[in-house]
């Protein structure tokens, strides 16, 4: 019973709507393949339709009542234009129960057959099952959202445009009713005023629908393509574009500047960065800024392409060109999608995306390699460094004092510091002669010869405080030929002179008050080197070949009524304990006796020099000293080889030298070297170039101060052992070395070269705390307390500095200055220019949005499964845009003027495009008018708005 009440209900309201009301189309059901004599012959949908019954109309729809316009008016059909075709389509109109999977229930549907020939032969063949279709899903829906279904009207309808709505139920629409427009009585729809805009550029809905198989009015833009200032896209990307500019600039003057950090980048005490702190600082600055450039520059990318894409005078945008922003973002994409390199990449925009890609990805090595912190040698400087002064240069009170040991005055009042110098002596003595023979080692037994001139021989080296290597060097070569002393003396004389750096650089160097940054400053790898302008202490040594007679006005046991005594060894004598007390004292006319080598070592009254006097003639092997020669300033040595008849007397003097320079070269790594550079005409650094003092012209003299300090060192060695013949080991291996020839051995060191690098370890002694000039000006020769002395030095020093360490990476500098380069340009095309941002159609969700809203097109036709080919990467696109549905869409963007010139052909009139009474009322009559909206400021969308700029967006004349 239920069921028979519901039919007769609806039958009444299928008659009663017959009956009573006006025909009427809803834009809905516009359908654009129906051709003029179908939409003339076929009976809207809520007329009674021959293929069911009629039911009676319910008490509930004889009440309701259509509006009045559409009530008092019958909407006439402007025919449709039809082309000719050599297909004549038959129309087959049939009723079946549409499948409930539409979720309609068992409700009869009009299906529409377009075929090709008669229809009715058609006819004859028996139909299959229909298929179903996208278009009857949609269909389905539509009915399943009719109010008369709601209403429980079944009747089934003839077509899809005669689907019955109920007038007056609200839209299923996310925005609010909208009433449609009067249609007068031409079928014409009238035209609107205010902010609606009449215009050829305007897409209709006629031509819309054509694209689509139906309307987009489902796609109705909710937003303005324009990005305010105000929004958060704006603003991000305009502080990123700020920040990326401005980072990128600083790190570009920073690689050109190169500045360095001193103590601000070191591992010292106090509010400093540490190195390893400083890079990663760098490295994740450098980091934000490769970002923030990139986003940056996919953005501008995406603005260019988007407003070219809007722009109708241009020639579009390809699918290579939307791939350039992947090269940037993803640059591997350049090797797997290759295809659309070849076609985007020689244009402008394609070169700088190229650029852009290539600086994104080597920024932060970039950054790395040339704004990094790293140590790194500055350029050379001439400055100024002071060093502590406590004495004058070998003072023996000073030199005592400076031995570091915990035997102080109240344990050993009298010898504790003579005791410490002694083993100092001793030991750093010792270590210099070894290391010296080990040379000599190598060259001996390799059988290699060296050169027989000293310039070129081994030298000394010192080991100071057991960091420092100083290396001494053999100066006033030209007094060291023996074959030219032999020549001048007839007798071998071998003359030698060592230089050794001073040792006070040092000293100054790692003063703080000189505050230079030390390898344990910079984590133990740091380096500097100076060259300092100060005198260096050298030592003469000068051994002389005699023969027995020649040498007894020496010896005191060949002197007249000597008093000897007799030794262990078989006719040796030797002078009593007391022997020196028959020397005559030295007086102005006492110059004791000549000697045939007088003028060699200018001893005699022409010389005012008194010669030593020795108690006793050495046995072969062993050595005499003397060091008690009234006013001397030398120690005399005699020695007696075992392999010539000859003895030799040796001769010891120091003073200081303006001819060289003193070079200091530390390292944390390699460790720290001294070493004397003397008699190079070209060194502008020596203390008799660049010292600037008046004493550079001061004759070099011998002090008297190094005989007393010589005189404890060679206690400490013992050199004197030969008067006891104790056969002592370093007096043998000296006596070896004497010269047997007027030649200088290739294979072997001379005496006089092994007697000065065993007494180069006073030289260090004497210099620590010294002065650093060739005359001493003050008034007491030992400073209390010590004072600051200058002295010019040309130095450089490691410090953390932002730069490149090789010069092949100076390549990165093109990197950083582009960076910054597009950087500028990209802010400022943000910035000043514009008013705000267009919606980036080249990001992935907005490409995809308008795409997938976009009508098909036979020019990517068999891309959809592996993409587009080659030849689809260059078909150009453009942005469309329909102000009766609001809607932006892609299309091809030559079609579009082949279209626009069919259509105004096509039409017979002026205008490109017509609008029909039965496009505007299926589309702009569902939208907000935009008059109105506008000026009453409500409704959600703002069509003249988004009409507006999209034409000014289309009208520019240049898509920058």
């Amino acid at each position: 019973m239920e069921k028979d009440t519901r039919q007769s209900n609806a039958s009444d309201a299928s008659n009663t709507y017959s009956t009573t009301e006006e025909p009427f189309f809803l834009p809905s059901t516009f359908s654009p393949w129906r051709t003029e004599d179908e939409m003339d012959s076929t009976q809207p949908s809520h007329l009674p339709s021959p293929l069911s019954p009629s039911l009676p109309p319910s008490p509930e729809m004889s009440q309701r009542q259509l509006p009045s316009r559409i009530r008092e008016n019958t909407i006439p059909r402007r025919p449709v234009p039809r082309h000719d075709s050599g297909i004549k389509p038959s129309i087959v109109v049939g009723a079946r129960p549409i499948n409930d999977d539409f979720g309609m229930g068992n409700h009869g549907v009009t299906e529409v057959v377009i075929t090709a020939g008669d229809a009715t032969q058609l006819s004859e063949k028996p139909r299959g099952p229909s298929r179903r279709t996208k278009f009857k899903e949609l269909l389905g829906r539509s009915l399943s959202s009719n109010p008369s279904h709601k209403m429980g009207s079944s009747s089934p309808t003839n077509n899809y445009d005669a689907i019955g709505e109920e007038p007056m139920a609200p839209m299923d629409h996310p925005t609010e009713n909208f009433s449609m427009d009067f249609i007068d009585e031409t079928g014409q729809v009238r035209e609107r005023h205010g902010n609606h805009y009449v215009d050829d550029n305007d897409i209709n809905i006629d031509e819309l629908a054509a694209r689509y198989n139906r309307p987009p009015l489902d796609c109705h833009s909710r937003r303005d393509v324009y990005v305010k200032r105000c929004s958060w896209t704006y603003i991000s990307l305009t502080v990123l574009s700020i920040y990326s500019t401005l980072l990128s600039g600083l790190w570009f003057i920073v690689a050109i500047y190169q500045p360095r950090y001193g103590r601000g980048i070191s591992s010292s005490e106090g509010w400093k960065m540490a190195p390893s702190t400083a890079t990663l600082t760098c490295t994740l600055i450098a980091k934000t800024i490769e970002l923030s450039f990139v986003t940056v520059f996919v953005a501008f990318l995406g603005q260019v392409l988007t407003r070219r894409a809007f722009v109708r005078q241009a020639k579009g945008v390809t699918l290579a060109e939307m791939t350039m922003r992947n090269w940037v973002i993803q640059p591997g994409s350049l090797l797997t999608y290759w295809e659309g390199i070849p076609y985007a990449a020689p244009t402008i925009l394609g070169t700088v995306t190229l650029i852009g890609t290539l600086c994104a990805m080597f920024y932060t090595t970039a950054s790395d390699a040339m704004v990094s912190p790293k140590l790194k040698f500055g350029e050379w400087e001439s400055q100024e460094l002071e060093g502590l002064v406590a004495a004058s240069y070998a003072n023996p009170f000073h030199v005592r004092e400076s031995c570091m040991t915990p035997i102080d005055l109240t344990i050993d009042p009298n010898n504790s510091a003579a005791s410490c110098l002694d083993v100092q002596y001793s030991g750093q003595s010792y270590r210099n002669l070894m290391t010296f023979m080990n040379e000599w080692h190598d060259i001996h037994n390799s059988g290699i010869p060296t050169v027989d001139y000293l310039g070129g021989r081994p030298v000394g080296k010192h080991n100071l405080f057991d960091n420092t290597t100083m290396v001494s060097s053999w100066i006033e070569t030209e007094f060291s030929d023996p074959q030219s002393s032999f020549t001048e003396h007839s007798r071998i004389i071998n003359n030698v002179t060592l230089a050794m750096p001073h040792a006070g650089v040092y000293s100054a160097a790692t003063d703080p008050h000189n505050d230079i940054l030390q390898p344990d400053d910079l984590a133990g790898v740091g380096e500097y080197s100076i060259r300092a302008s100060v005198v260096s202490p050298v030592v003469n040594v000068m051994c002389v070949n005699m023969g027995r007679d020649e040498l007894a006005p020496l010896v005191y046991t060949r002197w007249p009524n000597a008093r000897t005594e007799r030794t262990e060894v078989p006719d040796q004598r030797i002078g009593v304990d007391d022997w020196f007390n028959d020397v005559p004292p030295p007086t102005d006319n006492e110059w004791l006796n000549k000697t045939a080598a007088d003028d060699v070592f200018r001893w005699g009254r022409a010389y005012k020099r008194r010669p030593p006097v020795f108690p006793m003639y050495p046995i072969n092997y062993n050595m005499i000293t003397n060091t008690t020669v009234a006013n001397s300033d030398s120690v005399y040595t005699l020695a007696k080889s075992g392999d010539i008849d000859d003895f030799t007397v040796c001769q010891l003097r120091s003073w200081v030298t303006p001819k060289c320079s003193t070079e200091f070269d530390v390292s944390g790594i390699s460790g720290s070297n001294m070493r004397a550079h003397c008699e190079d005409p070209s060194d502008p650094h020596s203390y008799f170039a660049a010292s600037g003092n008046d004493d550079i012209y001061d004759l070099p003299y011998p002090t008297v101060d190094w005989r007393n300090v010589a005189d404890e060192w060679r206690l400490s060695m013992d050199l004197n052992g030969g008067v006891q013949n104790n056969n002592a080991s370093n007096a043998r291996i000296l006596a070896h070395m004497i010269l047997q020839h007027p030649a200088l051995d290739t294979l072997l060191p001379s005496m006089a070269e092994a007697l000065a690098v065993l007494a180069s370890s006073t030289l260090i002694t004497g210099s620590l705390g010294s002065t650093y000039r060739a005359r001493w000006n003050y008034t007491s020769m030992q400073l209390y307390p010590s004072v600051y002395e200058p002295f010019k030095v040309s130095m450089r020093t490691q410090q953390y500095t932002s730069s490149h360490t090789s010069p092949w990476q100076g390549i990165f500098y093109p990197v950083l200055g582009l960076v910054l380069v597009i950087n500028i340009a990209c802010l400022a095309y943000m910035l000043p220019f514009r008013r705000g941002l267009v919606s980036d159609y080249t990001e992935p969700q907005n490409l995809f949005a308008v795409a997938v809203n976009s009508p098909p097109s036979a020019a990517l036709a068999g891309s959809c499964g592996h993409g587009p080919d080659s030849a689809e990467m260059v078909v150009p696109w453009r942005v469309g845009y329909s102000a009766a549905a609001n809607h932006y869409f892609f299309e091809e963007a030559q079609v579009d003027q082949t279209q626009t010139s069919q259509a105004g052909v096509g039409g017979g009139g002026g205008k490109a495009r017509h609008s029909t009474s039965l496009s505007t009322a299926s589309g702009s009559e569902l939208l907000t008018p935009p008059g109105r909206a506008s000026r009453s400021g409500s409704g959600r969308f703002r069509t003249s708005h988004n009409y507006d700029h999209y034409k000014s967006l289309s009208g520019s004349r240049s898509w920058l």
